[in-house]
C-alpha cells in the first residue's frame, strides 16, 4: 500500500483555519486592520471595539467575566502566563510544582526558569503509551504544591 497524500501530524501546533472563521476573519486582515491598543484613532478604536465584542462572545460560552478572559498569541505566551502567574500568585502557599517529561516544550522551558527562580518541580514519567500514573501524581504532591501541569 503506497499513501498518495501525506499525512499532517502536528495539528497541535497548527492547523487549518474553520472556512467560517476564515470569513469572519477576513475583515480585520484588509479593512479593519488596526492596533486593538491604539484607540485614539478610528482604525485602532474599531479594531478594539472587535476585540471586546469577541471577549464578549467568549465570556457568553463560558458563562465567564470579561477580566477573566485574556487574548495572547499562541500556546507559548498562554503556557508561560499560566505557569508564571501561579507561581507568582501562590507564592506565599508553596513553591512546588509537577509536570511531566513529555510536557510541551514551554511549560518544560518555564519549568526550568523557575527552578532557577528557586520553586522546586518534578517532572513525572510516563509510561510507554505517554500516560501518567494516577500514583505517580499522588505521590508528588505535597504541602507545598501548587500546580500539576
Amino acid at each position: 500500500m503506497t499513501l498518495k497524500l501525506p499525512i499532517y501530524m502536528d495539528h497541535h501546533a497548527t492547523t487549518p483555519v474553520d472556512p467560517r472563521v476564515l470569513d469572519a476573519m477576513l475583515p480585520y486582515f484588509s479593512q479593519e486592520f488596526g492596533n486593538a491598543s491604539s484607540i485614539d484613532h478610528i482604525y485602532g478604536a474599531r479594531a478594539h471595539q472587535a476585540v471586546e465584542k469577541a471577549r464578549e462572545q467568549v465570556v457568553s460560552i463560558l458563562n465567564a467575566r470579561p477580566e477573566e478572559i485574556i487574548f495572547t498569541s499562541g500556546a507559548t505566551e498562554s503556557d508561560n502566563i499560566a505557569l508564571l502567574g501561579v507561581a507568582e500568585k501562590m507564592a506565599a502557599e508553596g513553591d512546588h510544582i509537577i509536570t511531566c517529561v513529555t510536557e510541551h516544550k514551554a511549560i518544560l522551558d518555564t519549568a526550568k526558569h523557575l527552578e532557577k527562580m528557586g520553586k522546586t518541580v518534578t517532572y513525572l514519567p510516563v509510561d510507554r503509551y505517554g500516560l501518567v500514573d494516577p500514583g505517580d501524581v499522588e505521590n508528588a504532591i505535597t504541602d507545598r504544591t501548587i500546580l500539576i501541569s
